[in-house]
């Protein structure tokens, strides 16, 4: 009853005729909803289970022989004086490890153990006396295998996916396709922040609905309908929005509805503080110029008419030139312009928006019944919205909703709004829900229906609902034949909606989304803005986006000798832009290029938003060297190698280091201490402490290759007094010279490279965090992917005709 109470108040409209309405329609729609009595694992005709499972065995007679004579030994002897009994180091207590099978029921912290074992992090190097490599490769690989290796001749367990709630981004992308509406929903109503796991945003181990995120989306269900529904068509013949303020050769543009007719179009604006100077304005329509008026001090409206076809068409205000004036530097002289408006057309109705006419498929008539015109518009929508084919019920429900309001005495119109509102908050929509897949029940593992199957692959390349073409596939049984997975894989990849796939994978994997959090010291780096932070984000997404559109072998990320820059980034790279100093092309306020560095640039550039592909210079390589990695990989004064090294073991090569051992000293307060001395002085100091020196020997000489990039990106040979050294020696003696040669050795690791890789793309894909099992599924995918050169085509056509992607295990089937 809460959900239904909540509904009513937020629902509840002045009229005591129109509240008992609308307790009536919400107590219908609270029903088809469910929400408030289902829950997702209900909702998949399954009970809740947990999602990690392991597929561990018995231990045979030879791991347990190895439990026995070399793992507790060698606990025993390396480990036990700092982790055992109370108190023991990090809540490690190697005592209560007392079976083989232990280590498969606590897999990430005995990850943790190998790891730290592995790099010689434990025990730590001023322990006496130390194992020899040869006995740390022992336990490290026996450890790997019993933890994280199964035999993929044995264990067959494609996993299974919690069911979950649509993330705000895949909310609002469904809407856009659904509806055809181009604002996010989410962003207007204030959903709350969705949950993180595994790195992604969309794993439906966190996402869950609380009862705010409920409210929300009842308040969206409203929104979505006041927005696209037009209750008064009159209302619609008067178009305007606000201005802005000009200075000379700029120009604004907006865009307007236009029926067949002849409208007015009007611009009230003036011009600077001084009597008797006019400036010429043009006005575009579509590009094209149609008028011209002569602007002076006094605020005036100016008026044309002008005919139109119907459509959208875009009005621009382009202040021409100022020719009372060369100091164009003087911020008074502006054009100020109040508003821009269109009213008409003189005859006929005004034009409907695009969202209410794609809506209203039907009207009714003397020869269609409500019923009938309800049917007509909800059938196809019920389809697309609940991505599968509709039961009679799920119309059913929505009609009846809509043939009840009428006879309460609302407009046709107004109750499709109902009806579609009680579409927005079913489970159906906000729920990607898998389960009606198999014949077989009996079976362990079934195969997803074709349904099931078009909602993972389009919410997984685009973030959104499936579209026609994919549903029609569904209802025919051909979308799981690999020949039509293979070729709607290429077309989803060509569509512009595969921008989803950058945005939201890569820049996840990549770690875009902490750019936002990222503070240098705009003192220190006058360049800093939040025009080169965006402008950071951009240049990544770009290049990410031709890897997928030209299909490139993914050793590009890292060695690509290409990426896009607009003026302001081509002026932090200190490259021209399109053959021209990018520092001539800025503007400071009305026009004037600023000449003088060293000057924070708070302003914009000549073409802002145009991009260029540019040919990198000889000292950056793919995303390691671009700006948005270097910036949030420091701190806001200075560069961090330990966290660019951090970034790049995690992030690029899938081997995060271990956490810091507790009570050591930050490297922060070694800076501090030790001020004077240069950044790699101040590490080695640091890693004279034992228990610092196992894992930065790691990361230093990762992060320390990039030291010629400042803390925002830009190239330096000197940190203030002190000059540059970028050269350094991996953890395995190879050694190198700056970032280029740096990363060239970090690409010679590139099976592990790519492996990560797949693991990440996989568990975005699928929603869910990897198990033991899945690494027969990675191992394949990264053959299939070897066989193509490693091309990103060939990572997602493996991934999606994998078993994890394209079947899934029954709940209480697992072997744990």
């Amino acid at each position: 009853m809460s959900l239904i109470r909540s509904t009513v108040r937020a629902l509840r409209g002045s009229s005591t005729r129109r509240t008992t309405w609308r307790v009536r329609l919400m107590v219908a729609a609270a029903g088809l909803c469910g929400l408030s009595v289902i829950s997702p694992a209900t909702l998949a005709g399954e009970e809740d289970e947990p999602s990690s499972r392991t597929a561990t065995h018995p231990a045979d007679d030879a791991d347990q022989q190895f439990w026995k004579t070399e793992l507790k030994p060698f606990l025993k002897n390396f480990c036990y004086d700092c982790h055992s009994g109370e108190g023991a180091e990090a809540d490690i207590d190697f005592t209560k490890a007392v079976s083989v099978e232990a280590l498969g029921q606590q897999r990430p912290r005995w990850n943790q153990i190998r790891g730290m074992i592995e790099i010689g992090a434990m025990p730590p190097p001023d322990y006496d006396p130390l194992p020899t490599m040869e006995q740390r490769e022992q336990i490290a690989d026996w450890i790997d295998r019993k933890v994280n290796r199964v035999d993929c001749g044995v264990v067959s367990d494609p996993g299974r996916v919690t069911v979950r709630r649509l993330n705000s981004v895949e909310y609002d992308n469904s809407l856009r396709d659904l509806l055809g509406i181009d604002f996010r929903v989410s962003s207007e109503i204030g959903f709350p922040s969705d949950g993180v796991g595994n790195g992604f945003d969309n794993q439906g181990d966190v996402l869950t609905l609380s009862p705010i995120q409920l409210e929300k989306y009842l308040q969206a269900a409203q929104l979505v309908t006041s927005k696209i529904i037009v209750l008064d068509r009159e209302s619609l013949r008067e178009q305007r929005v606000s201005g802005e303020a000009l200075f000379v050769t700029e120009r604004t543009s907006t865009k307007f509805l236009f029926a067949d007719g002849t409208y007015e179009v009007r611009v009230r604006m003036e011009f600077g503080k001084k009597k008797n100077e006019k400036v010429p304005v043009a006005l575009f329509v579509d590009e094209q110029e149609i008028q011209r008026w002569e602007v002076g001090e006094r605020k005036e409206t100016f008026v044309l008419e002008h005919d139109f076809h119907a459509g959208e068409h875009e009005l621009t205000i382009h202040f021409v030139e100022d020719p009372h004036s060369d100091r164009r530097e003087d911020t008074q002289r502006r054009l100020e312009i109040d508003y821009v408006a269109v009213k008409g057309p003189e005859d006929g109705e005004p034009a409907l928006p695009e969202p209410h006419r794609r809506l209203f498929a039907a009207m009714p008539s003397d020869n269609k019944s409500i019923e009938a015109a309800a049917t007509e518009i909800f059938t196809p929508l019920v389809r697309r919205a609940f991505r599968r084919e509709p039961k009679p019920i799920d119309v059913k429900r929505v009609v009846d909703l809509v043939t009840m309001a009428t006879r309460e005495g609302e407009s046709f119109e107004q109750a499709v709004g109902y009806g579609l509102q009680s579409l927005l908050v079913s489970p159906h929509f906000l729920f990607r829900i898998e389960n009606e897949a198999a014949e077989n029940r009996h079976n362990r593992i079934e195969s997803l229906g074709d349904y099931a199957l078009a909602s993972r692959l389009s919410y997984f390349l685009w973030a959104s609902m499936p579209d026609d073409e994919l549903l029609d596939l569904a209802r025919d049984g051909q979308l799981s034949s690999p020949q039509v997975l293979s070729s709607q894989i290429k077309r989803m990849l060509a569509d512009k909606r595969s921008e989803a796939l950058v945005s939201r994978f890569f820049g996840q994997f990549l770690g875009l989304g902490n750019l936002k959090e990222a503070t240098p010291d705009p003192k220190r780096f006058p360049l800093w803005n939040d025009r080169l932070r965006d402008a950071m984000r951009r240049e990544t997404e770009l290049f990410c986006q031709e890897i997928i559109d030209k299909d490139l072998p993914l050793e590009v990320l890292l060695l690509g000798d290409f990426t896009y820059v607009n003026p302001r980034l081509a002026d932090l790279y200190g490259i021209k832009f399109d053959g021209k100093d990018p520092e001539k092309l800025y503007l400071d306020g009305p026009g004037l290029p600023r000449r003088r560095r060293g000057k924070q640039r708070a302003g914009q550039y000549v073409d802002e938003d145009r991009w260029m592909r540019v040919s990198l210079p000889e000292n950056r390589r793919g995303v390691l060297s671009q700006a948005a990695i270097l910036t949030l990989t420091s701190n806001p004064t200075n560069t961090s190698p330990v966290k660019r090294g951090k970034w790049i073991l995690e992030s690029i090569l899938g081997d995060p280091p271990p956490p810091a051992p507790p009570n050591v000293p930050s490297f922060e307060e070694t800076q501090e201490e030790h001020g004077n001395l240069s950044l790699r002085e101040q590490l080695e100091i640091h890693r004279a402490n034992p228990s610092c020196a196992s894992c930065h020997r790691v990361m230093d000489p990762l992060g320390l290759g990039f030291e010629n990039f400042d803390a925002i990106g830009q190239w330096r040979d000197t940190d203030g007094k002190h000059a540059i050294n970028a050269a350094g020696q991996l953890a395995d003696g190879r050694q190198f010279n700056g970032s280029v040669e740096l990363v060239e050795l970090l690409q010679s690791r590139q099976r592990e490279i790519f492996r990560h890789f797949a693991e990440q793309l996989l568990t975005y894909g699928l929603g869910r965090g990897l198990e033991p099992y899945d690494n027969c599924a990675v191992d394949d995918i990264l053959a299939a992917a070897e066989d193509r050169q490693y091309r990103l085509s060939a990572f997602i056509q493996a991934i999606v005709t994998s078993e994890p992607f394209i079947k899934r295990t029954l709940s209480g089937t697992s072997d744990s």
